[in-house]
C-alpha cells in the first residue's frame, strides 16, 4: 500500500474499520462455500480483533493515527472547561512571544554579523581603564581628534570608520509643521563604500562629503525609514529637514537589509561626522572608532600602533586635568 493512501486511512477510521470487517467476513464466506461448518471456520481463522488490529496496522501510519487521537481527545477537553482552556492558550501565547522577542534579541547582539562585506574582519576598538569617578571598566567612546591621528597612523594596516552612538532628536520636515521623532547617527562618509553598501535610491555620503566642518548638510535614509515613513515615494530624493538650526538635504536611501550599526536600533537617517558639533572637540567622547583591517594584516600589530597613538594622546590632553587618577588603558 502506498503511502499517500496510508496517510488518507488516517482521517477515515470509521469507513476503515467497515472496510476491515468486511474483508474478513468475506474470507469467513469463502470458507463457508466449501462446505466448512460456520463456528468451525470463525475458530480456525482466529480472533477477530486481532486480524483487525493487524490489518490497521498494514493500513495505517500508526504515530498519525495516534497525533490525531490525541488531538480530538484535547479538543473535547478544552471545550469541557472553556475558561481554563482560554486562559492556558493565553498564557502560553505571551510566552512563545516572550521566548521569540529574547531570541531576536539575542541573535541581533550575539549571533547575526553586520551584513557588510568582510565583516570578518570588522573590528571595534575600545580602551579597558579607570573612569573620571575611578571605576575600572571597559570603554568605547572616542574623540574625534584622536580618531583622525589613529586612522592616520595605521591607513596602511586598515581603514577606520567613526560611528556615533544612534540617538533619537527631533526634527521637521519643510513641508510639515509637526515635529516628528527618528534615529539618527552620524557615520565617515567612506563607510558605505567600506561595507559595500549600494543605494536603494539616489546615492550614498561619500568620504568628500566629510571633510569639512559643517560643509555637506547631507543625510540618507535607511530603506524601511523610507518606506515607513515616505512609503517608498522617489520624489524624496532632495526633500529638506530641519533639526535644531541645521537644514540637510535628503540624497539617498540605503539598500536593505543595512539599518546602522546598532545592535537591536534601526537607525533612520545617517549623516555625515563633520555635521557634528563635537568634531574638533578634543574632550568629548561621542563617537567609536570601527576598524576594517586590510586583506593579510593581523590585528596585532595594528593594535600596538593605535595604543600608542591613544596613550600619547590622553597623556598630552590629561596635562591640564588635576585630581583625575592615572589610567592604563590598551586598544580592542
Amino acid at each position: 500500500m502506498s503511502l499517500w493512501s496510508r496517510i488518507i486511512n488516517v482521517v477515515r477510521g470509521d469507513r476503515l474499520n467497515r472496510e476491515v470487517d468486511e474483508e474478513l467476513e468475506s474470507h469467513i464466506e469463502e470458507a463457508m462455500e466449501q462446505g466448512r461448518d460456520p463456528a468451525e471456520a470463525r475458530r480456525a481463522f482466529g480472533s477477530a480483533l486481532r486480524h483487525r488490529e493487524a490489518s490497521r496496522d498494514a493500513k495505517l501510519i500508526m504515530w498519525l493515527e495516534s497525533l490525531l487521537a490525541d488531538s480530538i481527545f484535547g479538543l473535547r477537553q478544552l471545550k469541557k472547561s472553556r475558561i481554563t482552556s482560554a486562559a492556558a492558550i493565553l498564557s502560553l501565547a505571551l510566552a512563545i512571544g516572550a521566548c521569540i522577542s529574547a531570541f531576536r534579541l539575542v541573535d541581533a547582539l550575539l549571533l547575526r554579523p553586520l551584513p557588510v562585506a568582510r565583516a570578518d574582519r570588522l573590528y571595534v576598538a575600545s580602551r579597558q581603564g579607570l573612569s573620571f569617578n575611578g571605576i575600572p571598566g571597559t570603554f568605547d567612546g572616542t574623540e574625534y581628534p584622536l580618531f583622525q591621528l589613529m586612522r592616520d597612523t595605521v591607513k596602511d594596516q586598515a581603514e577606520l570608520i567613526a560611528v556615533s552612538w544612534a540617538q533619537r532628536v527631533d526634527l521637521t520636515y519643510a513641508s510639515d509643521q509637526e515635529t516628528e521623532k527618528a534615529y539618527l547617527q552620524y557615520v565617515s562618509g567612506h563607510m558605505f563604500g567600506m561595507f559595500g553598501l549600494q543605494p536603494a535610491l539616489g546615492r550614498l555620503l561619500t568620504e568628500n562629503d566629510d571633510l569639512k566642518p559643517g560643509a555637506h548638510p547631507y543625510a540618507v535614509l535607511s530603506r524601511d525609514y523610507w518606506t515607513s515613513r515616505f512609503g517608498q515615494d522617489p520624489k524624496v530624493i532632495g526633500r529638506t529637514f530641519r533639526m535644531g538650526t541645521g537644514l540637510y538635504e535628503i540624497v539617498g536611501v540605503v539598500e536593505a537589509p543595512f539599518t546602522g550599526t546598532e545592535p537591536g536600533t534601526v537607525t533612520d537617517i545617517f549623516l555625515p561626522t563633520m555635521m557634528h558639533e563635537g568634531v574638533t572637540h578634543a574632550d568629548w567622547s561621542w563617537i567609536r572608532t570601527l576598524v576594517q583591517l586590510k586583506p593579510g594584516v593581523a590585528a596585532e600589530p595594528a593594535r600596538e600602533k593605535l595604543q600608542a597613538n591613544f596613550r600619547s594622546f590622553q597623556e598630552e590632553r590629561a596635562k591640564g586635568f588635576t585630581g583625575i587618577p592615572k589610567q592604563k588603558s590598551r586598544i580592542f
